[in-house]
């Protein structure tokens, strides 16, 4: 079998970073994007609609592992998501590779303290449902024996161009511009977030190692702190240091009107006004050798890329 590894969605996120990572090991790399932009150095360009079933196959001929790691806009999600699920499962049962999904945490629905994989799926919104029936789908589709495939869930991340996620685009991004960081919901509640460059790094290993295959794991991320101790802490290293501003709750609907990024956004308060405290001991337990990076050297390597990109 090929050595070639597919990354679907290779053009920016966790899917960019992965590519990156990927080639910097040495491997060859072939990403797949509708645009062909965006990819990293050293990557095979490959262009492809993923809701094509025989152009999803196509792009991952002669793969060994397949990241599914594509970036659809909120409001697209229920159109969009399970074809390309359904698409990327028929292209892992053709090719013989295994099929890796880089997921979310919006499968258990409201949570209220530490919560790890065994915790019961209790969806309530849309979203939610829709992540829940996705990751049954997958691991389906491994119990039946059609392909391999692995879940990595990962909690909101940051990081080196990761400008779309919450923190980067409302905590430190607006440090390195000398502005105040916002956030919509109370301050001093814990939440899990991740560095993009580990949660890409924990999916690679998802994909490579055989005691992954068959579930779903929580990608690990550096110790939960309190939103308003991780954006003094990006303030203190930014040297930028500012008043942390709580917008009205209300602010993300009045927002969605201008910014169809945040439409359906309110079905997830409840993962901003509980404590989001995410249990990753799975994963660290089994993958002994994983190192996680800490907030302060991430954050470092964040604000620097900011600075350089701006």
């Amino acid at each position: 079998m090929s050595e070639t590894t597919v990354v679907l969605g290779a053009g920016s996120g966790l899917g960019a970073e992965i590519a990156r990572q990927l080639v910097e090991q040495g491997r060859p790399v072939r990403g797949v994007t509708r645009s062909g932009a965006g990819l990293p150095d050293g990557v095979e360009n490959h262009r492809a609609d993923l809701l094509d079933r025989s152009a999803a196959i196509a792009a991952c001929r002669d793969a060994s592992v397949i990241h599914l790691a594509t970036n659809v806009p909120y409001p697209d999600w229920v159109d969009l998501f399970p074809a390309m699920v359904d698409n990327a499962i028929a292209a892992a049962e053709e090719t013989g590779a295994k099929l890796v999904f880089a997921d979310n945490l919006y499968c258990y629905g409201p949570v209220d303290g530490p919560f790890d994989e065994q915790t019961p799926e209790r969806p309530v919104g849309p979203k939610e449902k829709l992540r829940s029936r996705l990751g049954r789908t997958l691991l389906a589709a491994h119990a039946q024996g059609r392909a391999r495939v692995t879940l990595g869930r990962s909690s909101d991340y940051y990081g080196p161009d990761s400008r779309t996620s919450l923190p980067d685009e409302m905590i430190i991004e607006r440090l390195v511009r000398g502005r105040n960081p916002l956030w919509f919901a109370p301050r001093e509640l814990p939440h899990t977030f991740a560095f993009s460059s580990d949660t890409a790094r924990a999916l690679i290993v998802l994909g490579d190692d055989e005691r992954a295959d068959g579930r779903a794991w929580h990608t690990p991320a550096a110790p939960t702190l309190a939103v308003s101790a991780f954006a003094a802490l990006a303030g203190e290293i930014a040297g930028t240091p500012r008043r942390f501003i709580r917008l009205p709750a209300l602010t993300p609907r009045a927002m969605s009107l201008f910014d169809r990024r945040l439409r359906g956004y309110s079905e997830l308060d409840h993962q901003r006004t509980r404590p989001w405290i995410v249990d990753h001991s799975a994963f660290v337990h089994t993958f002994s050798s994983f190192s996680v990076t800490s907030h302060e050297e991430a954050l470092e390597q964040t604000i620097a890329w900011y600075r350089a990109h701006h």
